[in-house]
């Protein structure tokens, strides 16, 4: 079902430039104003919250619940939900934007609306950045999913092993599907490089996939279970910072080298001492900073020495965080904590990493506050 309505869920105050926090154990999300530093409200309503994308053209936000399988387009200036739609099938996983933004496109891990089989569907994109349902296309379980740089839409096929290159049109015609071994999860397309990187949640390697060739170009070296991928522009050339769920190690790649083809180019393994879930680099590409899933502390690397080089206790299980706009703050989530923790990393310009300290908590939002999204990051 599709709905469209203007009931306020809380109308009352409103953020210029919202940053929006799933609560994974609650059934919403919250909005942050950054420059306040406060909650100023609260949006959606579904079982498990999982993500949050961006329409700033028309100012929206999509929110996509994962359990109770529907999404709800927000007005993010009033905190309104402006509609709801019910019919995505069962478990919708991925999402992303065509590349002239006129369709949203959403993966499901299990069923289709209208079918058992998982697959794909595809909304037309108003001027006001409400939903119509225009196509669907059966696959299997689907997992992350982007656009390549060759403007088609890239689809993780988890159980088959499998990304799956569809036309990002109505009609999403399957042009290819390319091996890239078990379970492919996250996925981030690279356009710099031309490849699109996918982490293999069932083997400790980041699969580097040539759109172009419709093959694997490269395969780094990870921990095992890799989830997350953080991109910074170091002095020997971009590289990624790849968090590991069931590792301590956090692998650092070169992406200069995945570009030439290179065996392996991964240049360091990290022990920070803890699985991890997700990391984020520095506006000057000098440190980067990954959560915990068996630690109190975000820990500090410097990815051109791969070398731990601080550690900020925040207590809690923090996870997930993103750089605030100037750079200079670093927001964390935690999921034993209802606070977003803020760190200064002003000391990270001097080469200070030591100095990076909890300055102030966000408090107010609901249960495992574990994914921030931000409009100028997520867009």
């Amino acid at each position: 079902m599709t709905q469209r309505h203007d009931a306020a869920i809380d109308g009352t105050a409103s953020a210029a430039t919202p940053t929006i926090v799933k609560n994974a154990a609650s059934d919403h999300f919250s909005v942050l104003d950054l420059s306040r530093g406060e909650v100023v409200g609260e949006v959606g309503d579904g079982r498990y919250p999982h993500t949050a994308v961006f329409n700033r053209d028309a100012g929206v936000a999509y929110l996509l619940y994962i359990a109770s399988a529907h999404l709800e387009v927000v007005d993010l200036d009033r905190l309104e939900t402006r509609q709801r739609i019910d019919r995505l099938g069962t478990m919708p996983v991925g999402s992303a934007f065509a590349p002239d933004e006129g369709l949203f496109f959403v993966g499901t891990g299990v069923g289709l609306p209208d079918r058992d089989d998982p697959g794909v569907l595809a909304f037309a994109v108003d001027g006001e950045g409400l939903l119509d349902p225009v196509g669907s296309r059966a696959l299997s379980r689907c997992s992350g999913m982007g656009i390549g740089p060759d403007g088609r839409l890239f689809v993780g096929l988890k159980d088959a092993g499998e990304v799956a290159a569809l036309a990002a049109d109505p009609a999403l015609d399957v042009d290819a599907r390319i091996p890239v071994g078990p379970e492919p999860h996250d996925m981030y397309p690279l356009p710099d490089g031309g490849l699109i990187a996918v982490n293999n949640a069932g083997a400790s390697r980041v699969s580097f996939v040539d759109p172009a060739a419709e093959a694997v170009r490269a395969t780094a070296t990870t921990g095992g279970n890799p989830h997350g991928f953080a991109v910074g522009d170091g002095p020997n050339g971009r590289y990624a910072v790849v968090p590991a769920r069931d590792d301590d190690r956090v692998a650092i790649v070169s992406l200069t080298e995945a570009a030439a083809g290179d065996t392996d180019p991964t240049t360091g393994l990290v022990d920070v001492g803890t699985p991890t879930g997700f990391a984020a680099t520095t506006p000057d590409g000098r440190y980067a900073l990954v959560d915990a899933y068996e630690d109190e502390r975000v820990t500090v690397l410097d990815p051109v020495a791969g070398e731990v080089v601080g550690r900020v206790e925040v207590g809690g299980e923090p996870l997930h965080l993103v750089f605030g706009p100037d750079g200079d703050r670093c927001y964390v989530g935690n999921m034993e904590r209802r606070e977003v923790a803020v760190l200064d990393t002003a000391p990270l310009r001097e080469g200070r990493p030591g100095d990076v300290r909890v300055v102030d908590r966000i408090g107010g939002l609901g249960e495992k506050p574990s994914g921030i999204f931000r409009p100028e990051v997520d867009a």
